[in-house]
């Protein structure tokens, strides 16, 4: 459909919620596709224009937001020709949250986009194609979320805290009184923390709220940027008890990690049956429990590990992997670069009365840290990098002497680089397929396995 002009709309926000200029024209374009970060995509006077709050196949009126040399962005104003695929967003925070992009869009259809983008970013960027597609694995559109930090503040002006999720590319607070995307032991709690704050009696307040949810249980780790009195710790495990959570406390130094005070709250979950894991609220486990279990099952299914075969389980968190492998292979050795971590995996390891693993420190991002890993023993490899990806692994893939790599990743165009960098080095990529771990939002988990 070609552009037109038509008469500006009142009103100062669009329906993706940002701030638009009234004096501005509006347009009506139609919209192509959906980019990574879950944006409609138009042409319009020889440049791209990303539209927050388009589906591909719609005719909508936008505003322009920015201007770019090669691309604006927009945000749509009026539906002119909605998509079958649109719903109506079911949470009130749409669109001003940063937490979920794709509420407009069917589960289905969202699910759908994820896979497309998978095999077209694998082609594109990885020069690859998977020999076999695997099922795109569903979720529960809500209540699947198991983690969240939450972000705090106190009003400069009036006093009152806010608790919620900061907006999309900002470091604004969007206030949030429930969230529907959290398991149900945690949806109520930004409210419930609010007031909670808000009648403590000391001035200190966390600047930021870790909230896990276990098997059985919830814990809270209360983030401050500097060390609270024992007054104010006593009012937040009176908090926490009337919540029905354990605590913890944790300081952040500006852009510093933050360092958590132990012994931490313990929460369990088990990423299989017969095998319980313990964290606490800030170790780095899967948000979605149920659809960790589907990851886990595909990556046993891909690499398919024998009684006979030596496994590296790299970036091996506090043993989510691990552990199962260990069950399964003659050996795992679990490498990660978190002394913290490292210690909760040795611990679930024995929890779970495994002795066939090891762990080690190494920095898997560096060249050295690759080149130190013992060499021509272990012939199997899971990777589960962070959304950096693992290069310098793929780059050492062969002389590490694997031959089976089962690659689980939470941004494809790092897969897809990756991928690259194995077929580089004589892989071939045997089957790929995604989970929607994250239901509503513009990220999916993804799983691959390559062979040399």
């Amino acid at each position: 459909m070609r552009s037109r002009i038509i008469a500006p709309l009142g009103g100062t926000r669009g329906i993706m919620g940002e701030q638009l200029n009234p004096a501005q024209t509006q347009e009506i374009l139609h919209i192509e596709g959906l980019t990574h970060d879950g944006r409609g995509v138009a042409r319009h006077a020889g440049k791209t224009v990303f539209v927050s709050g388009a589906l591909p196949g719609e005719d909508v009126g936008i505003r322009l937001l920015r201007s770019h040399p090669r691309h604006d962005e927009a945000a749509v104003t009026t539906i002119v020709q909605a998509s079958p695929e649109r719903v109506s967003p079911l949470c009130p925070h749409f669109g001003a949250c940063g937490g979920c992009a794709l509420q407009h869009l069917t589960p289905a259809a969202q699910l759908a986009a994820h896979a497309r983008r998978l095999e077209e970013t694998l082609r594109r960027i990885g020069k690859s194609t998977a020999r076999r597609w695997l099922p795109p694995v569903e979720s529960a559109p809500w209540g699947y979320r198991s983690r969240a930090r939450l972000a705090v503040r106190r009003e400069p002006t009036s006093g009152a805290i806010l608790v919620g999720f900061r907006r999309e590319e900002s470091a604004h607070l969007e206030p949030l009184e429930h969230c529907p995307v959290l398991v149900p032991a945690l949806a109520p709690l930004p409210a419930e923390l609010r007031c909670g704050l808000e009648r403590l009696s000391g001035p200190a307040i966390p600047h930021e709220i870790w909230l896990a949810a276990g098997d059985e249980g919830i814990g809270i780790g209360f983030c401050f940027r500097q060390t609270v009195g024992e007054a104010e710790r006593a009012q937040l495990q009176a908090l926490g008890a009337a919540l029905g959570a354990q605590i913890g406390f944790g300081t952040q130094a500006s852009r510093e990690p933050p360092r958590w005070e132990s012994p931490p709250p313990q929460l369990h979950y088990s990423p299989e049956e017969g095998t319980t894991l313990a964290f606490a609220p800030w170790d780095f486990t899967q948000a979605n429990r149920v659809v960790n279990r589907h990851l886990l099952s595909s990556v046993l299914e891909l690499l398919a590990p024998g009684p006979e075969d030596q496994v590296l389980d790299l970036f091996c968190g506090i043993g989510n992997f691990t552990v199962p492998l260990a069950r399964r292979a003659a050996a795992v050795l679990g490498v990660e670069s978190s002394a913290q971590h490292l210690d909760v995996a040795r611990e679930n390891a024995r929890r779970n009365g495994i002795g066939n693993c090891s762990f080690e420190r190494a920095d898997l991002f560096s060249v050295e840290g690759v080149a130190a890993l013992p060499r021509n023993r272990y012939r199997l490899a899971v990777l589960d990098p962070p959304r950096a990806g693992a290069a310098a692994v793929c780059k050492q893939a062969r002389a590490l002497g694997l031959r089976g790599i089962a690659y689980v990743s939470c941004d494809t165009a790092t897969l897809a680089r990756d991928a690259a960098l194995l077929r580089e080095g004589g892989f071939k990529l045997q089957g790929a397929g995604v989970l929607d771990m994250f239901p509503h939002t513009a990220h999916a988990e993804s799983v691959a396995l390559f062979t040399r």
